[in-house]
């Protein structure tokens, strides 16, 4: 008896002896860090992108290594860390992801033209956590729907800007003022309390009716224009209009004019997404409507077109403290 307790302490001085050599040692080593390398001009504008705006720039969606111990015949064993999407602030989609990836080096520099334009306009709190640039991208969901982004779509996720590849040269130009309005979006919810008194403003009961049902008056605005009353919508208000060909330039000025006193008199500064004959079916519509025409204007051309409606103007004020002073956007 006395024996087997001697080899018992035996085997727990043993034990102790070792746990040194026993225990894993996990290290990060530059995870998310970028390494320039000179020869190659795709990383050393990665690189420099990286070390003027501190966010790093991927073409694939290993990212990086963790060692993690050495084997019995004393390699190194590392886990390799990839990104992963399906991550949320506080919750976990089922959705998987699956990437065509991008290996072109041209398009990978056209690729950051357009990413470094973005962070040349987007103020920092717009900065995402990094990009992740791929050729196209599948996303499944846990009913086997799959959703494909290609040719120069993208999508905004918690920490990553996902971009797919296969840009036009409008795109190229574009993309970056476009990310920027919907990385505004993306935020913007977050200011719960603001958000509660824009959607105050505009009375419930005027979203997602047909604008002639609201005011009997409605089309009184374009008696003695001389164009149909049909075409009197919010359509008018787009730069790309199809029927602006049929007015001159004093026209048409004074036609869209007279469209934005008729629906800003609710505070709206555009009809509905599905049909622009109704105002906006829900809050949500007519917030991003109200982003986008908020950000391709400054704030005195926003005043010149809409100052004559209060309502307007009021809503102006709620996002404007949001947009310029907490997001940092310049308009």
């Amino acid at each position: 008896m006395r024996n087997v307790i001697y080899l018992v302490f035996a085997f727990l001085i043993l034990g102790c002896g070792n746990e040194d050599e026993l225990t894993s040692k996990i290290e990060i080593e530059n995870l998310y860090g970028i390494q320039d390398d000179p020869s190659d001009p795709v990383k050393h504008r990665v690189f420099e992108m990286y070390s003027e705006y501190g966010i790093p720039v991927y073409f694939n969606d290993t990212i990086g290594r963790i060692f993690v111990k050495k084997d019995v015949t004393g390699k190194d064993v590392y886990r390799y860390e990839t990104l992963d999407l399906a991550w949320g602030f506080t919750s976990y989609d089922r959705v998987t992801y699956d990437y065509e990836y991008m290996m072109d080096p041209d398009e990978q520099l056209k690729a950051l033209d357009i990413i470094e334009n973005y962070l040349k306009l987007a103020a920092k709190p717009l900065h995402p956590f990094n990009f992740f640039v791929t050729k196209s991208a599948k996303i499944t969901d846990s009913n086997d729907k799959e959703e494909i982004y290609e040719k120069g779509a993208y999508t905004i996720n918690y920490r990553t800007l996902l971009m797919t590849g296969d840009w036009t040269d409008s795109q190229v130009e574009n993309l970056p003022g476009e990310m920027v309005r919907e990385m505004v979006k993306s935020k913007i919810v977050n200011y719960k309390d603001l958000l509660e008194a824009f959607n105050t403003i505009s009375d419930p009961t005027w979203y997602g009716e047909i604008w002639s049902s609201l005011d009997p008056h409605y089309y009184d605005y374009v008696d003695g224009i001389g164009q149909p009353k049909a075409w009197f919508t919010p359509s008018a208000l787009s730069e790309d209009w199809y029927l602006a060909s049929y007015f001159t330039e004093e026209e048409l000025a004074e036609f869209r004019a007279a469209v934005r006193a008729a629906i800003g008199q609710w505070g709206f500064v555009n009809g509905d997404t599905f049909a622009n004959v109704m105002s906006p079916r829900k809050n949500e519509i007519d917030l991003v409507l109200y982003i986008t025409e908020m950000l391709r204007l400054s704030r005195d051309e926003f005043e010149e077109l809409w100052g004559g409606c209060p309502l307007v103007m009021e809503k102006y004020e709620i996002l404007y403290d949001i947009v310029v002073n907490k997001l940092g956007v310049e308009l």
